[in-house]
């Protein structure tokens, strides 16, 4: 095998831990909702990034402490990008449905291979761009609602697409300059400050009877688990795999969201939604046997 060619362990451990990531996510899908519908939009964001980064600065107070203006500049990038992905899916829930900004939330698949292209002037294998293809279908059909009309706030929720992609490509070029527990705390210690920034002069504050056990409980769950643990795990699965893959594999957040709302009877189950999830696991099939190949190759990634 050839000097800095991905090992096949290597790229299944990548693999298990983003889709560990999309389960997380996935399955704080209810949580995030009981913020939303406990606080106001940007504010649960906010509290929530608050939070963790107050946890961040306990747990990695000398690495943050001995972070270079290299690592502050590098980490920045992603604060910016994720900052728009929050913005823009906050305000385009105000103008349109949730139901109709995972439709086109699930654009970012196909963006990424795109964009990929566009950034890095490499062009992706045709093994990528038939996964992603399949996995937009996948989540198209289960988003899709008939009589769907667009309007402002799907525009919001397409930018959004846009920057989640930007996102996926961003945390694999900064995971390979920054290390992940680092740029996991430096960002969110930034991000955290944009928001409550943008909460304070967008939104009234809450109020402390806002504050029960169960919005508590919610913050304190999405804050260590679906923000620390998942970018951390995000960061360290990206140093050994591509962008285009990895946002194969975030699609499946989707599909675990619905399989948990079905199994625990807040959403019925129907075949437009069973069809849907069989095409994202199609095309995530499809993009493993390519990175399989490829580690067997001993091909750079």
């Amino acid at each position: 095998m050839k000097d800095g060619a991905p090992r096949m362990s290597s790229v299944l451990a990548a693999d298990l831990m983003l889709a560990v990531v999309a389960l997380i996510w996935g399955a704080g899908i209810p949580l995030s909702a009981v913020l939303a519908r406990g606080l106001t939009p940007l504010w649960a964001i906010a509290l929530r990034m608050l939070l963790a980064a107050f946890f961040l600065i306990i747990m990695f107070r000398r690495t943050i402490m001995s972070s270079t203006a290299r690592d502050w500049k590098i980490s920045f990038l992603l604060t910016a990008v994720l900052a728009a992905v929050f913005t823009s899916m906050t305000f385009g829930l105000v103008y349109s449905t949730a139901s109709k900004q995972a439709f086109i939330g699930g654009l970012n698949v196909i963006l990424v291979p795109v964009f990929v292209w566009i950034i890095y002037r490499k062009r992706p294998s045709a093994w990528l761009f038939a996964g992603a293809g399949l996995t937009t279908a996948g989540l198209l059909v289960m988003g899709f609602t008939p009589g769907m009309e667009f309007n402002f706030g799907d525009f919001l929720s397409f930018l959004m697409a846009v920057s989640y992609a930007l996102q996926i490509i961003g945390s694999g070029y900064c995971s390979r300059r920054v290390d992940p527990a680092r740029l996991t705390a430096l960002h969110i210690i930034m991000l955290s400050a944009v928001l409550t920034v943008l909460a304070l002069i967008l939104e009234p504050l809450p109020k402390p009877s806002d504050f029960s056990p169960k919005i508590c409980g919610a913050l304190l769950c999405v804050s260590l688990c679906n923000t620390i643990l998942c970018f951390n795990l995000q960061f360290r699965a990206q140093q050994h795999t591509s962008s285009t893959h990895a946002a194969v594999i975030f699609s499946l957040e989707g599909l675990f969201g619905y399989v948990l709302a079905v199994a625990s009877g807040q959403d019925p189950f129907h075949l437009q939604g069973a069809a849907g999830g069989l095409l994202i696991i199609f095309g995530m099939l499809v993009t493993e046997l390519e990175g399989a190949i490829r580690a067997k190759l001993g091909r750079k990634d």
